[in-house]
């Protein structure tokens, strides 16, 4: 007598030439007669045998038993995870990397965590979850086009998300961006410049940065365009600056050692006039350099982490000078409002930094200074 079989486990036998597999699944005992017992078909026979199993613990166990069963010479189907078609339609079909992108990597993890996915689950899983708004809008955006090409490759036979409207997104004003006036700009620069708050002890002097405030202050750029600026991209001879590319954060780390040199955030190339002023102040960063070096680097040499240089060096220097706190990235919605409060249009403020006008109106523009009147009636 042979030895009874664990739960879920499927056995593989000669039953009078052919393949048999026999297994037993809440107490109830199946099996399911295939082709001739031979070396080809015992291959078939595992991979069939490897899916049942695998189905039972995901509890996607087919009880028509129709999976499972081949036709004569055909190998069953082995369907993957949803997990690794949504890895295959991000590499394929996005054309983006899950190791690299972080709203394609939380949403591949996200996936993982819910474990057995099917297409008359999906929004209720997207639906449990306790995300801000905007969150909840990214991911479902992604997914939806995810479960249309699943639909497409004939996985799944309709989208439940496809009615699933985002939800309303609450504009909130985040007072660590909010603009800084022409005042505290001018102090914020001179306390770079004088190492007014640099500590006596420290070996680093803050003005090591002052060309780097300087510069985000004056173009508006984002932190990593900076970061990632080579001298190759100061044109003096044409004064202008080509922001081509970035040095972004990785998924890892914001250290030099882990970020990642890529095209802009919207793949959008342009160019900056380079001021006197401007050229005034990193004129003495590019000489001795090559072309691919870096144009602004740490004090060890190294490109910038902007998130070390918020925590340690910018935040202490706005306490001292007593100016509401703020990141770094309130020096872009500065540039922005100011550009507009000038007179510049919309459309040029936004190819300035490198946006469409509605993006740039809508995420960047503040108001600094009120209109001494209003329009006359």
């Amino acid at each position: 007598m042979g030895q009874k079989n664990t739960k879920g486990t499927v056995s593989i036998n000669n039953t009078d030439g052919r393949i048999r597999l026999r297994w037993r699944y809440h107490t109830i005992r199946y099996s399911i007669n295939l082709n001739s017992y031979t070396k080809a078909n015992l291959l078939i026979a595992k991979k069939a045998a490897l899916q049942i199993e695998e189905d039972i613990v995901n509890d996607k166990f087919d009880y028509s038993l129709n999976r499972y069963k081949s036709e004569p010479g055909n190998t069953p189907t082995v369907k993957k995870s949803i997990v690794l078609y949504f890895e295959e339609w991000t590499s394929d079909i996005k054309q983006m990397d899950c190791e690299k992108h972080t709203n394609y990597n939380s949403v591949r993890n996200m996936l993982k965590k819910w474990g057995s996915i099917e297409q008359s689950n999906i929004h209720i899983k997207l639906n449990a979850e306790i995300f801000c708004a905007g969150t909840y809008n990214r991911r479902l955006k992604i997914l939806k086009d995810f479960v249309k090409w699943i639909i497409k490759k004939g996985i799944w036979e309709y989208n439940a998300l496809e009615d699933i409207n985002p939800k309303r997104v609450k504009k909130m004003k985040n007072e660590k961006r909010k603009p800084f006036s022409e005042s505290e700009i001018r102090r914020i620069l001179e306390a770079f410049k004088n190492d007014l708050y640099t500590p006596k002890s420290s070996a680093f002097k803050h003005s090591h940065y002052y060309p780097f405030i300087y510069f985000i202050f004056k173009t508006g750029v984002r932190n990593a365009e900076a970061i990632g600026l080579r001298v190759s991209s100061i044109d003096i001879n044409h004064r202008r600056i080509h922001i081509k590319e970035v040095l972004a954060r990785s998924l890892k780390s914001t250290s030099a050692a882990q970020r990642i040199r890529k095209e802009t955030k919207n793949g959008k190339e342009r160019f900056l006039p380079l001021s006197k002023d401007l050229l005034n102040v990193i004129n003495p960063l590019l000489k001795g350099k090559k072309g691919d070096d870096l144009l602004f680097t740490s004090q060890t040499g190294l490109s910038i982490d902007d998130n070390n240089f918020q925590k340690r060096i910018f935040k202490k220097v706005l306490k001292q000078l007593g100016i509401q706190e703020r990141v770094l990235y309130a020096c872009r919605h500065t540039f922005n409002s100011r550009c507009i409060d000038s007179g510049i249009t919309p459309v040029m403020t936004a190819f300035l930094m490198g946006n469409n006008p509605e993006t740039a109106l809508r995420n960047y523009t503040h108001q600094i200074n009120l209109p001494k009147d209003l329009p006359s009636v």
